[in-house]
């Protein structure tokens, strides 16, 4: 381990949190109680009758796990790590992640010709209560620390908003139009193993206003627009919050697009990381016309490529 030399808001010195003085301990504690909401809000369901308070319960767990989960990425943020140990602890999570979600070696084995085998594999791995909470977490952490690295290459936090403005817009056309749809509806098992599911489900004949699945790739640019914010002495925590509220009402989508597959997170998180910090994002007037160009030529080519798409 060796420490940030950026400046971050652990930098500062006064009425700090318990959170930003032991970021790692609270990442323990939020990933402790995740757990814990998850296979309580479990266990209750499994005994409720009603469908009305079967459909509240749900609903609070998984809101409540949502925040513990944000929250958990902001902590793993704060953790003064360089580079060489961001990349070594995420090669740990990602062998966790494998062995904790065992679906992966039969998706790979599929992959390889070697079918047989990898559902051999992944069923005698299956074998742990709760399996699928511990993937969840190691699924965050290995996106948490990979964001934490891309997030290096960005050398000034007014970058947030070309970076943020792209990967929204590619969000949108690969779940809307492009690999993660193909995906989704070709081999939608890649696509669950690779998302954190919601831990508390609700029986096949119910419905609730929940986010019922996180893909890799929102959990890992929430964790670098949260890394360049705290670098850069932003409003990461107003940013988190933002998120929560943003990804709280996204469900609501489904309601007025009901034959929609999936929902493209990024839009989301970019708005809420980008409006709280938007006083950060000061550029000059030669900035601000090359801006305008790029935004202009970055619409273009995607009105272009969804007239490709849709034909």
């Amino acid at each position: 381990m060796t420490a940030e030399t950026e400046a971050t808001e652990e930098s500062q010195p006064r009425d700090l949190s318990w959170s930003r003085r032991n970021p790692a301990r609270a990442a323990a504690a939020y990933a402790a109680a995740y757990l814990v909401v998850a296979l309580l809000g479990a266990a209750v369901v499994a005994i409720l009758d009603s469908p009305i308070v079967t459909v509240l319960v749900v609903t609070l767990a998984a809101a409540v796990v949502l925040l513990l989960s944000l929250l958990m990425v902001l902590s793993l943020c704060r953790i003064r790590l360089g580079a060489a140990a961001e990349a070594g602890w995420m090669l740990g999570a990602v062998v966790v992640f494998c062995f904790s979600r065992p679906v992966v070696f039969a998706i790979a084995g599929r992959w390889l010709g070697a079918q047989a085998a990898g559902e051999r594999l992944a069923t005698s791995l299956s074998i742990i209560p709760g399996q699928a909470l511990v993937g969840n977490l190691a699924l965050i952490i290995w996106a948490v620390l990979l964001g934490r690295l891309v997030s290096r290459i960005i050398k000034e936090g007014k970058l947030l908003l070309p970076v943020a403005v792209v990967a929204s817009v590619a969000d949108i056309f690969t779940v809307f139009w492009g690999v993660v749809k193909e995906v989704g509806e070709k081999a939608p098992e890649v696509v669950e193993a690779f998302s954190a599911q919601a831990p508390v489900a609700l029986p096949p004949e119910m419905a609730a206003p929940i986010l019922t699945a996180v893909g890799i790739g929102d959990f890992l640019f929430l964790a670098l627009f949260l890394s360049v914010a705290l670098r850069y002495s932003m409003n990461a925590s107003g940013a988190l919050w933002a998120t929560f509220a943003l990804m709280l009402v996204a469900p609501l989508a489904f309601m007025i697009w009901p034959e929609a597959t999936g929902l493209p997170g990024l839009p989301f998180i970019s708005l809420a990381v980008l409006g709280v910090n938007w006083r950060y994002l000061k550029f000059t007037p030669d900035e601000k016309r090359s801006l305008r160009i790029a935004g202009v030529l970055v619409a273009v080519a995607a009105v272009g490529l969804w007239a490709m798409l849709r034909k």
